[in-house]
């Protein structure tokens, strides 16, 4: 997974996995779970992945967290 483009409020990521439903579907649901998730867009077609937050309520270590549950699901072939 990769960085794309970050600043308080906005992370965008790519990833191959972004292209499978199935994946998108279950990393959506884990970050939609985050209190202060403001909207999570995913254009399959890029493989990139959008998410709208709160920086207030959204820390860099959740960020971080949610990050690693990805890359769990990209060494698992999801």
């Amino acid at each position: 997974m990769k960085i794309e483009s970050f600043f308080p409020g906005r992370l965008r990521v790519s990833s191959p996995l972004f292209m499978k439903q199935e994946a998108v579907d279950k990393i959506r649901a884990h970050v939609d779970s985050m209190d202060g998730i403001k909207d999570i867009s995913v254009n399959p077609r890029t493989g990139s992945l959008t998410v709208l937050y709160d920086p207030l309520r959204i820390t860099t270590q959740m960020l971080m967290s949610a990050k690693e549950h990805i890359e769990r699901l990209e060494l698992k072939g999801q």
